[in-house]
């Protein structure tokens, strides 16, 4: 059965995003995949220290930070497809998604440093090729379409295919209180469709 992750990057449980990524997988559960949801609140993640031990022969898509990076990194490999949440920050995303980022570069050297590359530098090696990414932000105020795109761009790096949401190019909501999202119908109709979107190109692709 396919599988859809859903990432929370907010610092603060069971708030707006995480209620919103939540509302999206349920929407992909509804279509029969599998979904899991995977929050970054309470984890241990520290920066990318530039040791570029994840480009070393053997290093296999693994990180040499021993944190709760790793594990959140296999959770995203298992998957079919992804959905990132994260609250506004300076209209950007947060501290603790931009150093999944940043360590995200792991995914993309698969098999360390190769000499040669067929075809895209470094295309067979990433890890998360192919498979389907959607985006949510939340702000107070503004910033949403940003964050979305910062997301969105880094799943393009990362050699994934995006989707929007038939309205937006991610699920950008204005909320200010925490849970505050729960009374915008539209936002969490626009969260619902995210996840429709992802998992209806996961199931299209799996049937070619």
């Amino acid at each position: 059965m396919a599988k859809i992750v859903g990432l929370s990057g907010s610092p603060r449980p069971e708030g707006n995003t995480d209620i919103l990524v939540k509302e999206a997988l349920k929407a992909a559960a509804a279509l029969g995949l599998e979904t899991e949801f995977v929050t970054l609140a309470g984890k241990d993640i520290q920066p990318c220290r530039a040791c570029y031990g994840c480009r070393e022969e053997g290093a296999q898509g693994k990180c040499a930070i021993d944190d709760d990076l790793p594990a959140i990194f296999e959770r995203l490999k298992g998957a079919d497809g992804i959905i990132i949440g994260s609250p506004v920050y300076f209209l950007s995303v947060t501290a603790q998604l931009k150093a999944l980022f940043d360590r995200g570069l792991v995914l993309r050297y698969g098999k360390g440093r190769v000499k040669s590359r067929p075809g895209v530098r470094g295309g067979p090696e990433f890890l998360l090729t192919g498979k389907v990414g959607g985006a949510i932000a939340v702000a107070g105020s503004n910033g949403q379409q940003l964050t979305s795109l910062d997301i969105l761009k880094w799943m393009i790096f990362q050699n994934m295919l995006v989707v929007g949401n038939g309205v937006d190019v991610g699920t950008n909501v204005s909320a200010r209180g925490k849970g505050e999202v729960l009374k915008d119908k539209t936002a969490l109709f626009h969260a619902r469709s995210t996840g429709v979107r992802v998992a209806e190109t996961v199931k299209a692709l799996q049937r070619q």
